[in-house]
């Protein structure tokens, strides 16, 4: 019986071993977490422009195209809880920050991470990549979201095996700017059309979707007061949208989102918000989907009009 027993602990040890080791190789793996995570820890000095938020904004703001020091540092997928807690680590180390674009359109404020937690799959791996690689646990702290074995579905053998021959950009899924390479036009499915087109259930009957709303204004709240407190110029975008999507879209929720823009502004009254949902002059090759614009032709045509608000208006550490 001892014998046995003694085995089963050896073989114990050798899993458990392997299973650390395994662990940590996947830490000098690069990925979107981390390579963007160290971006900002790199230049934190220098940026000017930090764009946050989710694949709305991570396909198609090109920082190329609208001058120095800017980075796109945002991710599909990703809850603007994430936003806050980057932003509270960094908003004040970064001396020459002065614009911080975020995304906000029509159910951004239900579709938050408690509304995640209960019907998007990959919900887990979110909380595992922001633990493991950008140090960011979620609001119950459970430590063992850590583990990519136990919690995270983002393909880590297959990772591990590319890290020997794919290209930076193949593993980061991004360019050296941020912008996400796979949301090109050429990448684009043949029903882009109808893929991710928002839901056209009425939202504000659901008693748990108000409690996510609250959670959400919560955050909203303490992201406008963050850059309030540190004089940092705030710019909410809700992106252009094609047709398919816009048909699904109700007076309600257009007058919905304005209200809680209004209703953030109680905290910050100098935030910016930019509605482009009906924006005229985009056409089928500016889309990824039916609510993201593309890499390519959309990234160009978005960027100008960009370029010209972040001129407006020129802010400055006082």
């Amino acid at each position: 019986m001892k014998r046995f027993l003694k085995k089963i602990l050896i073989y114990s040890i050798i899993v458990m071993a392997i299973f650390i080791a395994y662990e940590v190789a996947l830490l000098f793996v690069p990925n979107e977490y981390s390579y963007k995570k160290n971006y900002i820890e790199d230049h934190k000095h220098q940026l000017k422009v930090l764009v946050l938020g989710n694949s709305h904004l991570a396909d198609c703001i090109d920082p190329s195209l609208l001058g120095d020091s800017i980075f796109n540092a945002a991710q599909p997928g990703r809850s603007v809880y994430y936003d806050l807690q980057l932003l509270k680590e960094y908003i004040g180390q970064m001396p020459q920050l002065e614009c911080v674009i975020l995304p906000l359109s029509v159910d951004y404020y239900y579709w938050g991470h408690r509304f995640e937690k209960v019907h998007e799959p990959k919900f887990t791996t979110y909380r595992c990549m922001y633990h493991k690689y950008m140090g960011y646990t979620y609001e119950d702290k459970e430590w063992w979201h850590w583990s990519e074995i136990l919690s995270s579905f983002y393909n880590h053998p297959a990772r591990l095996v590319d890290a020997l021959y794919k290209p930076l950009t193949d593993l980061t899924m991004c360019d050296s700017l941020g912008v996400e390479i796979d949301a090109s036009i050429d990448t684009r499915k043949d029903d882009w059309y109808n893929q991710q087109l928002p839901s056209d259930t009425p939202l504000n009957d659901s008693t748990k979707l108000h409690l996510y709303y609250v959670n959400n204004l919560r955050i909203y709240s303490e992201i406008v007061m963050l850059a309030r407190a540190h004089k940092t110029r705030l710019i909410f975008l809700a992106m252009p949208i094609y047709k398919t999507a816009r048909q699904r879209i109700n007076s309600y929720q257009l007058h919905e989102l304005d209200l809680f823009v209004q209703r953030i502004k109680r905290f910050n009254p100098n935030i910016e918000f930019y509605n482009f949902i009906d924006a005229p002059g985009y056409t089928e090759q500016d889309y990824y989907n039916s609510i993201h614009l593309n890499n390519t032709h959309g990234a160009r045509k978005f960027a100008p009009t960009l370029k010209r608000i972040l001129n407006n208006r020129q802010c400055s550490k006082r």
